[in-house]
């Protein structure tokens, strides 16, 4: 995978946009639409920018995050989650930082902080925010499988991979149209990509990737979100934020395949969850048994902590 830069403005189309817009659509005014989208809370956004200062101690987050009350609980329930806890409840926000360490309260605030962007949440909002948190918690399941070192940095990448269809049910100018794609998703048998291509000519991938850099995550973040939808071209990973995409894209599968944010009519992931299994390294032989497996166990995983999620 080649690394790009998601950019904000340049006076040439961004190499991001490449293959990503429908005939006709001006990346300026996608780059521009982006920009007038509000930034990040500013409580979340300077607790992440705390987060990830070396410096920082335990009890300047827990300051910090004690003033918005709100997400202080949601950040509160998150950590009482099986991923995070340790044998006993955490019942105090110094607890939870403490207990789950840096790496995994910045995955914690950003959920927290995702939940509350819609200020309406019906059944469409609740369906995309469980397979936001449904995805997080089966990355987090591969990636211990997998024996891999980032478990914690998964989390936040398996969350923030759908970012750009919460922000397309936050933007009243798309919130009104999604109805559409859902209905194409039903109608056609596709995948939210898609169908979402098909009607406002662009995908949450791209939108989601140009707001995690206005929100200033990290490059690896927005290339996670940017491509964990395309087609797999190699064998293996080239490297490890190859390897950490298709780990989210797997995750996502499994999720859907868990009937974990599944529109009626969503495409069947069965091939392609086996071809990204073994590019991940998975053995061949029984391999729909290993994926049937995780699928289970992350679906378990979920619904025993979905009023965690809610």
């Amino acid at each position: 995978m080649q690394k790009e830069s998601v950019t904000d403005s340049q006076s040439a189309r961004p190499q991001e946009f490449e293959g990503r817009l429908a005939a006709g659509k001006d990346w300026r005014e996608i780059v521009a639409w982006v920009g007038d989208l509000p930034p990040m809370p500013q409580v979340a956004s300077r607790a992440i920018s705390m987060v990830e200062n070396p410096d920082v101690t335990a009890v300047e987050l827990t300051d910090l995050l004690s003033t918005d009350a709100a997400l202080a609980a949601r950040v509160l329930k998150i950590a009482n989650s099986a991923m995070f806890s340790r044998q006993r409840e955490i019942t105090t926000l110094n607890q939870a930082i403490m207990v789950i360490g840096f790496k995994a309260l910045k995955g914690v605030i950003v959920a927290a902080t995702l939940r509350q962007l819609n200020k309406s949440f019906g059944s469409l909002e609740q369906m995309i925010w469980e397979n936001s948190m449904c995805s997080a918690v089966c990355a987090t399941v591969l990636t211990k499988r997998l024996k891999k070192r980032y478990v914690e940095e998964i989390f936040l990448l398996g969350l923030l991979h759908n970012l750009g269809q919460i922000v397309f049910l936050v933007q009243k100018d798309t919130a009104k149209d999604y109805l559409r794609v859902l209905k194409l998703i039903e109608e056609d048998t596709l995948d939210f990509t898609t169908a979402e291509q098909k009607v406002f000519g662009f995908s949450h991938n791209l939108i989601g990737a140009l707001v995690a850099k206005k929100w200033n995550f990290s490059p690896e973040s927005c290339q996670v979100i940017l491509h964990y939808r395309d087609q797999l071209n190699a064998d293996k990973p080239e490297g490890e934020l190859e390897e950490k995409t298709a780990i989210v894209k797997l995750a996502d599968l499994m999720a859907h395949t868990a009937g974990v944010g599944n529109p009626q009519g969503y495409a069947d992931q069965m091939e392609e969850m086996i071809s990204t299994s073994l590019y991940l390294g998975f053995p061949s032989e029984g391999i729909a048994d290993t994926i049937a497996q995780i699928v289970a166990d992350t679906k378990a995983q979920f619904e025993n902590e979905r009023h965690i999620y809610e």
